[in-house]
């Protein structure tokens, strides 16, 4: 007598999910079949070592030139796998719980960073008052738009100890930047300072550089600030309290808006564009 032999047959046995690649991590530390990591992911985990403590999700679309609803997916995987972690706005009723996304331990490894040195950084983040995030947001957008939009070769940030310890400005900027073949202050105004502390600040401008400090400290660098205020309305009253035509004015909205080079700074005898940079020449911070 003959018995029929059946054999189990599953149809994608073998098969792996997702093709094998060569993994960015030690062999055994994470399975092979994970999703890599791309350019600009590690781009943006550089930022955030190199420039920036944390950034919005518009931020972070701007840097992974993606929509708002694939940013949105990268921004899941991302915080899955703890490349980034988050913390919550809750100063106004409209930032309520309003993330903002920085480096998690393994995108702090990523990038080469001693994870024994992840703690005092991630301390850092989430003991960082609210007191100042809406303007150091702002400042994060001009430079985000400078980095990505030149080729920026180096930034001072205002909360480099160097503003107070070696250089007599007798202001903390919010930041100096050296781009393309040009160098700048930056002060991003959200009208929050008025008359004589306006007036103060700009003075203290024109004497560095008339002084010779400025040229003392930065040998063959253009001097110039731009100033990124709210209105036309104030860059009227700005320019009034110390009229100089190394002081530049333009709001922000038309700076996030045009490109780098367009001829919208206003000063004392007209408007003025920043240099270009050709393509072909442009690199990545």
């Amino acid at each position: 007598m003959f018995f029929p032999v059946f054999h189990t047959v599953f149809i994608n046995q073998g098969q792996s999910r997702v093709p094998l690649k060569v993994p960015l991590n030690a062999p055994a530390e994470y399975p092979l079949n994970m999703r890599q990591l791309q350019t600009q992911h590690f781009l943006l985990f550089r930022l955030l070592r190199d420039h920036f403590l944390f950034l919005t999700r518009g931020q972070i679309e701007r840097v992974l030139t993606l929509d708002t609803r694939s940013t949105n997916r990268e921004l899941v995987w991302l915080l899955r796998q703890q490349y980034l972690l988050r913390r919550y706005r809750a100063d106004t009723f409209s930032n309520f719980q309003m993330p903002l996304y920085y480096l998690g331990k393994l995108g702090w490894h990523a990038v080469g960073n001693p994870l024994d040195s992840y703690k005092g950084y991630r301390r850092e983040i989430e003991q960082r008052s609210e007191r100042g995030i809406e303007h150091t947001l702002s400042i994060y957008d001009v430079l985000l738009k400078f980095i990505l939009e030149s080729h920026v070769k180096r930034i001072i940030a205002g909360e480099d100890r160097i503003w107070q310890e070696s250089i007599d400005l007798g202001n903390i900027p919010d930041a100096w930047i050296q781009f393309n073949n040009d160098e700048a202050f930056i002060e991003v105004d959200l009208h929050t300072e008025w008359g004589e502390a306006l007036k103060r600040k700009f003075e203290n401008y024109r004497r560095f550089k008339e002084s010779g400090g400025y040229r003392n400290r930065f040998p063959g660098c253009t001097f110039r600030v731009l100033v990124i205020t709210t209105t036309e309305a104030r860059i009227d009253f700005m320019q009034q309290l110390g009229p100089s035509d190394d002081i530049w004015f333009c709001t922000l909205q038309e700076f996030l808006r045009e490109p780098l080079n367009h001829a919208h700074w206003f000063a004392l005898r007209g408007f003025y564009a920043l240099p270009a940079l050709s393509p072909s020449t442009k690199e990545k911070v």
